[in-house]
């Protein structure tokens, strides 16, 4: 004769001392569960903790994506009105090249395709390579007019180190290229004079202004406004004497001599 198994459990705390012991009798299936339901909250909190960590890491990298997508916008929207005024400008600058007997025109921009065609095959740093023209150095007039001296250096007796643009007083002078307005000042030959330094060996020379508008030290880009054309100084008539020097020579304006410069 088997006995049969015992349905109950009876848990007993047991003080030290003389304190009562107290006890609780259960049925063995009650038991179970309790225990594997206390097994599982374990599993449960463990798991929660150690996933916390990356719920809350993946939460603040999709604040960190939204944030940068709607920089990523702002910032396309910007570039969009840059790329306006840039068209704007090239505008502007090819017409007031135009005005000055400038033979230049600002480059046309790659479209997307070609753009990042280059990038992909020249890798993401092009800082190297550049393929704008040098505005530093100076090229056409700074005044549209008829020429009535040209450049002579050969005879003393004629000599003539620039060339005579004849125009209506206050007409705008504008700067042939980038660089620093390096010396302003009245000259008893040259009137209100303008000497604007392009580089290290390139000036060139703007000479009877009926007034300056740049000041010494003053950076000017190519097509700038710098003087208003006039009569001052050793002037039988309103013009503008402008002059090239490289090294300190006084080159022809109307030749291309940057060959001779290096």
């Amino acid at each position: 004769m088997t006995m049969a198994a015992p349905k109950y459990v009876t848990i007993m705390l047991v003080p030290d001392g003389t304190a009562a012991r107290t006890g609780w009798r259960m049925r063995q299936w009650v038991l179970r569960t309790i225990v594997i339901g206390i097994g599982v909250l374990i599993v449960v909190i463990v798991l929660f903790f150690a996933f916390y960590g990356i719920v809350l890491s993946r939460a603040a990298m999709t604040e960190q994506v939204i944030k940068e997508n709607k920089d990523l916008k702002r910032y396309y929207y910007k570039v969009q009105l840059l790329e306006q005024n840039l068209h704007q400008a090239r505008e502007a600058v090819t017409r007031m090249a135009k005005l000055a007997g400038v033979d230049f025109q600002l480059p046309e921009l790659p479209n997307d395709s070609t753009l990042f065609a280059e990038v992909a095959e020249k890798g993401a740093d092009t800082s190297t390579q550049s393929s704008t023209p040098d505005w530093s150095l100076p090229v056409g007039l700074p005044i549209q007019g008829f020429v009535t001296q040209q450049f002579q250096i050969e005879d003393p007796a004629r000599y003539h180190p620039g060339v005579d643009i004849a125009c209506a007083v206050g007409t705008p002078v504008l700067a042939t290229g980038s660089g620093v307005i390096e010396y302003v000042a009245y000259d008893s030959t040259y009137g209100n004079m303008v000497v604007l330094r392009h580089n290290d060996s390139v000036t060139t020379v703007y000479g009877h202004n009926d007034r300056v508008l740049a000041v010494k030290g003053q950076r000017v880009r190519v097509g700038s406004r710098i003087a208003d054309s006039g009569n001052s100084g050793k002037s039988s008539a309103p013009h503008l004497h402008y002059e090239v020097r490289i090294h300190g020579e006084p080159i022809n304006p109307l030749d291309n001599p940057y060959d001779q410069e290096n």
